[in-house]
Protein backbone atom coordinates (compact mmCIF):
# COMPACT_ATOMS: atom_id res chain seq x y z
CA UNK A 1 0.00 0.00 0.00
CA UNK A 2 2.82 2.28 0.73
CA UNK A 3 4.46 1.60 -2.76
CA UNK A 4 1.10 2.43 -4.32
CA UNK A 5 1.41 5.38 -2.38
CA UNK A 6 -1.84 4.81 -0.33
CA UNK A 7 -1.97 7.87 2.20
CA UNK A 8 -5.06 6.92 3.79
CA UNK A 9 -7.07 4.20 5.16
CA UNK A 10 -10.58 4.06 6.39
CA UNK A 11 -11.02 0.88 8.59
CA UNK A 12 -13.40 -1.12 11.12
CA UNK A 13 -16.97 0.47 9.62
CA UNK A 14 -18.63 -2.89 9.88
CA UNK A 15 -16.27 -4.85 12.76
CA UNK A 16 -18.55 -4.06 15.27
CA UNK A 17 -18.51 -8.35 16.28
CA UNK A 18 -14.77 -7.95 16.32
CA UNK A 19 -14.61 -4.74 18.66
CA UNK A 20 -17.58 -6.24 20.75
CA UNK A 21 -17.74 -10.02 20.76
CA UNK A 22 -19.95 -10.08 23.58
CA UNK A 23 -22.07 -7.31 25.18
CA UNK A 24 -20.21 -4.59 27.12
CA UNK A 25 -17.17 -6.72 26.22
CA UNK A 26 -15.04 -4.47 24.29
CA UNK A 27 -11.54 -5.70 22.19
CA UNK A 28 -9.46 -3.17 20.85
CA UNK A 29 -6.39 -4.41 20.93
CA UNK A 30 -6.09 -5.67 17.19
CA UNK A 31 -7.89 -2.32 15.95
CA UNK A 32 -4.53 -0.79 17.62
CA UNK A 33 -2.35 -2.60 16.19
CA UNK A 34 -3.41 -1.95 12.86
CA UNK A 35 -3.17 1.68 13.43
CA UNK A 36 0.00 1.27 14.22
CA UNK A 37 1.24 -0.92 11.60
CA UNK A 38 -0.50 1.79 9.23
CA UNK A 39 1.64 4.60 10.56
CA UNK A 40 4.89 3.09 10.55
CA UNK A 41 4.20 2.92 6.55
CA UNK A 42 3.02 7.00 6.80
CA UNK A 43 -0.61 6.02 6.41
CA UNK A 44 -3.36 7.99 8.54
CA UNK A 45 -6.31 6.14 9.73
CA UNK A 46 -10.03 7.02 9.73
CA UNK A 47 -12.45 4.90 12.02
CA UNK A 48 -15.87 4.16 10.97
CA UNK A 49 -18.42 3.27 13.60
CA UNK A 50 -19.49 -0.13 13.06
CA UNK A 51 -23.66 1.00 13.30
CA UNK A 52 -24.20 -0.15 9.80
CA UNK A 53 -23.54 -4.08 10.40
CA UNK A 54 -24.60 -5.55 14.05
CA UNK A 55 -23.22 -8.05 15.35
CA UNK A 56 -25.25 -11.41 15.82
CA UNK A 57 -25.39 -11.33 19.45
CA UNK A 58 -27.27 -7.53 18.96
CA UNK A 59 -29.94 -8.74 16.93
CA UNK A 60 -30.93 -12.03 18.40
CA UNK A 61 -31.13 -10.89 21.85
CA UNK A 62 -32.95 -7.42 20.78
CA UNK A 63 -34.97 -8.09 17.66
CA UNK A 64 -37.06 -5.10 17.82
CA UNK A 65 -33.77 -2.68 16.54
CA UNK A 66 -34.52 -4.75 13.04
CA UNK A 67 -35.94 -2.99 10.27
CA UNK A 68 -39.17 -4.35 8.93
CA UNK A 69 -39.89 -3.57 5.64
CA UNK A 70 -42.78 -1.97 3.14
CA UNK A 71 -44.30 -5.13 3.45
CA UNK A 72 -44.34 -5.69 7.03
CA UNK A 73 -41.60 -8.25 7.13
CA UNK A 74 -38.59 -8.27 9.67
CA UNK A 75 -35.02 -8.43 8.60
CA UNK A 76 -33.28 -11.47 8.83
CA UNK A 77 -29.35 -11.17 10.48
CA UNK A 78 -26.56 -10.74 8.21
CA UNK A 79 -25.67 -8.62 4.81
CA UNK A 80 -25.65 -5.23 6.97
CA UNK A 81 -27.77 -2.43 7.71
CA UNK A 82 -30.56 -4.32 8.78
CA UNK A 83 -31.53 -2.59 12.02
CA UNK A 84 -33.62 0.66 12.43
CA UNK A 85 -31.84 4.06 12.78
CA UNK A 86 -35.38 4.94 15.09
CA UNK A 87 -35.35 2.55 17.41
CA UNK A 88 -34.31 4.18 20.94
CA UNK A 89 -32.71 0.91 21.66
CA UNK A 90 -30.55 0.52 18.73
CA UNK A 91 -29.45 4.07 18.99
CA UNK A 92 -28.38 3.22 22.60
CA UNK A 93 -26.38 0.45 21.74
CA UNK A 94 -24.71 2.22 18.39
CA UNK A 95 -23.55 5.28 20.78
CA UNK A 96 -22.06 2.93 23.06
CA UNK A 97 -19.52 1.68 20.89
CA UNK A 98 -19.07 4.44 19.52
CA UNK A 99 -18.17 6.24 22.40
CA UNK A 100 -16.33 3.68 23.60
CA UNK A 101 -14.06 3.45 20.34
CA UNK A 102 -13.48 7.50 20.93
CA UNK A 103 -12.30 7.13 24.09
CA UNK A 104 -9.45 4.41 23.25
CA UNK A 105 -8.23 6.27 19.80
CA UNK A 106 -9.77 9.95 20.29
CA UNK A 107 -6.31 11.36 21.04
CA UNK A 108 -4.24 8.59 19.04
CA UNK A 109 -2.00 10.88 16.80
CA UNK A 110 -2.58 8.60 13.85
CA UNK A 111 -6.11 8.83 13.81
CA UNK A 112 -7.27 11.76 12.01
CA UNK A 113 -10.62 11.20 11.49
CA UNK A 114 -14.21 9.22 11.78
CA UNK A 115 -17.02 8.22 9.24
CA UNK A 116 -20.39 7.68 11.12
CA UNK A 117 -21.97 4.75 10.27
CA UNK A 118 -21.98 3.87 6.29
CA UNK A 119 -24.10 5.00 3.38
CA UNK A 120 -27.74 5.83 5.40
CA UNK A 121 -29.92 4.43 3.19
CA UNK A 122 -33.12 2.11 4.35
CA UNK A 123 -35.90 2.92 6.73
CA UNK A 124 -37.95 0.90 9.12
CA UNK A 125 -41.59 0.35 8.51
CA UNK A 126 -42.37 -0.83 12.21
CA UNK A 127 -44.99 0.51 14.41
CA UNK A 128 -42.94 2.64 16.36
CA UNK A 129 -41.32 4.40 13.77
CA UNK A 130 -44.99 4.59 12.34
CA UNK A 131 -45.71 6.64 15.83
CA UNK A 132 -43.16 8.78 15.97
CA UNK A 133 -43.68 9.69 12.09
CA UNK A 134 -47.32 10.58 13.51
CA UNK A 135 -45.97 12.68 16.40
CA UNK A 136 -43.45 14.75 14.13
CA UNK A 137 -46.08 15.41 11.81
CA UNK A 138 -48.71 16.60 14.91
CA UNK A 139 -45.71 18.75 16.16
CA UNK A 140 -45.67 19.99 12.52
CA UNK A 141 -48.77 20.68 11.40
CA UNK A 142 -50.32 21.36 15.10
CA UNK A 143 -53.97 20.80 14.02
CA UNK A 144 -55.21 17.75 11.90
CA UNK A 145 -57.11 20.89 9.61
CA UNK A 146 -54.09 22.81 8.71
CA UNK A 147 -52.40 19.37 7.58
CA UNK A 148 -55.81 18.35 5.45
CA UNK A 149 -55.38 21.85 4.49
CA UNK A 150 -51.63 21.51 3.24
CA UNK A 151 -52.22 18.03 1.79
CA UNK A 152 -55.64 18.88 -0.22
CA UNK A 153 -56.94 15.30 1.38
CA UNK A 154 -60.52 16.07 0.24
CA UNK A 155 -59.11 14.28 -3.23
CA UNK A 156 -59.71 10.88 -3.49
CA UNK A 157 -61.18 11.11 0.34
CA UNK A 158 -57.84 11.15 2.01
CA UNK A 159 -59.38 13.47 4.64
CA UNK A 160 -57.55 12.62 8.07
CA UNK A 161 -59.93 12.82 11.72
CA UNK A 162 -57.05 11.44 13.95
CA UNK A 163 -53.38 11.72 13.81
CA UNK A 164 -53.60 7.71 14.12
CA UNK A 165 -55.10 7.39 10.19
CA UNK A 166 -51.94 8.79 8.96
CA UNK A 167 -50.15 5.91 7.02
CA UNK A 168 -46.79 5.98 5.96
CA UNK A 169 -46.76 6.26 2.29
CA UNK A 170 -46.34 2.78 0.57
CA UNK A 171 -46.09 3.22 -3.12
CA UNK A 172 -47.68 6.07 -5.15
CA UNK A 173 -49.75 8.15 -2.55
CA UNK A 174 -50.28 11.54 -1.60
CA UNK A 175 -47.26 13.77 -2.57
CA UNK A 176 -47.83 15.82 0.40
CA UNK A 177 -47.45 12.80 2.37
CA UNK A 178 -44.91 11.44 0.31
CA UNK A 179 -43.01 14.20 0.67
CA UNK A 180 -43.40 15.06 4.59
CA UNK A 181 -41.93 10.67 5.10
CA UNK A 182 -38.45 12.11 3.31
CA UNK A 183 -38.68 14.94 5.56
CA UNK A 184 -39.11 12.73 8.63
CA UNK A 185 -36.59 10.24 7.27
CA UNK A 186 -34.21 13.15 7.27
CA UNK A 187 -34.52 14.03 10.62
CA UNK A 188 -34.11 10.53 11.88
CA UNK A 189 -31.26 9.75 10.32
CA UNK A 190 -29.89 13.24 11.33
CA UNK A 191 -30.66 12.54 14.65
CA UNK A 192 -29.09 8.94 14.64
CA UNK A 193 -26.06 10.64 12.96
CA UNK A 194 -25.77 13.33 15.73
CA UNK A 195 -26.46 10.70 18.59
CA UNK A 196 -22.63 9.20 17.53
CA UNK A 197 -20.85 12.21 16.82
CA UNK A 198 -21.48 14.19 20.25
CA UNK A 199 -19.96 11.11 21.91
CA UNK A 200 -17.18 11.21 19.27
CA UNK A 201 -16.64 15.26 20.03
CA UNK A 202 -16.56 14.64 23.42
CA UNK A 203 -13.51 12.14 23.45
CA UNK A 204 -11.17 13.42 20.40
CA UNK A 205 -8.76 15.66 19.36
CA UNK A 206 -10.52 18.73 17.99
CA UNK A 207 -8.04 17.72 14.92
CA UNK A 208 -10.29 14.60 14.06
CA UNK A 209 -12.48 15.17 11.88
CA UNK A 210 -16.07 13.43 11.43
CA UNK A 211 -17.89 12.96 8.41
CA UNK A 212 -20.03 10.49 6.85
CA UNK A 213 -19.70 8.78 3.23
CA UNK A 214 -22.80 9.42 1.36
CA UNK A 215 -23.82 7.37 -1.80
CA UNK A 216 -24.31 7.53 -5.53
CA UNK A 217 -27.09 10.09 -6.43
CA UNK A 218 -29.34 8.47 -3.50
CA UNK A 219 -32.36 11.07 -2.16
CA UNK A 220 -34.55 9.16 0.35
CA UNK A 221 -33.27 11.95 2.61
CA UNK A 222 -32.20 15.63 2.38
CA UNK A 223 -28.08 15.28 2.30
CA UNK A 224 -27.47 19.00 3.17
CA UNK A 225 -29.71 18.48 6.00
CA UNK A 226 -27.47 15.24 7.85
CA UNK A 227 -24.06 17.47 6.86
CA UNK A 228 -25.05 19.91 9.45
CA UNK A 229 -23.10 18.12 12.03
CA UNK A 230 -20.85 17.01 10.04
CA UNK A 231 -17.23 18.54 9.68
CA UNK A 232 -17.12 17.45 6.28
CA UNK A 233 -19.38 15.21 3.77
CA UNK A 234 -17.58 12.20 1.81
CA UNK A 235 -19.08 10.46 -0.98
CA UNK A 236 -18.19 6.60 -2.52
CA UNK A 237 -16.75 6.89 -5.88
CA UNK A 238 -17.31 2.97 -7.46
CA UNK A 239 -15.12 3.46 -10.23
CA UNK A 240 -15.64 -0.07 -10.87
CA UNK A 241 -19.13 1.10 -12.06
CA UNK A 242 -18.52 4.01 -13.56
CA UNK A 243 -18.14 6.31 -11.37
CA UNK A 244 -15.38 8.51 -12.99
CA UNK A 245 -16.00 11.99 -11.76
CA UNK A 246 -16.80 13.10 -8.65
CA UNK A 247 -18.27 16.15 -9.37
Amino acid sequence: MQAAGIHMVRIAEFAWSTMEPEEDKFEFGWLERAVALAARHDISVVLGTPSAAPPAWLTQKYPDTLVIDENGRRAPHGNRQQCSLTSTRYRELTRRIAEEMAKRFGQNPCVIGWQIDNEYGPVSYDQDTHRQFQQWLKARYKTLNSLNEHWSTRYWSQTYDNWQEIPIPVGEHNPGLKLEWQRFTTDSFRDFNRNQVEVIRAHADRHQFITHNFMGWYDGFDHYVLSQDLDMASWDDYVGTGHLNPA
